[in-house]
């Protein structure tokens, strides 16, 4: 019995637009800007479940 864990699945290729967000997100966060974090965390979220089915 092979009890070696699996390799990782690989990950898909990154989406420009999530990864869009993502970074201005966390700029928005390195800023104090909290307003602006959470509208990119909507977004974020918007998009991910328009653009790839829901996945979070």
């Amino acid at each position: 019995m092979d009890r070696r864990t699996p390799p990782p699945a690989t990950a898909p290729p990154a989406c420009a637009e999530c990864v869009r967000l993502g970074d201005e997100q966390r700029t928005a966060h390195a800023e104090g800007d909290y307003s602006r974090e959470s509208d990119c965390r909507v977004l974020l979220t918007r998009h991910r479940a328009a653009a790839h089915e829901g996945e979070e």
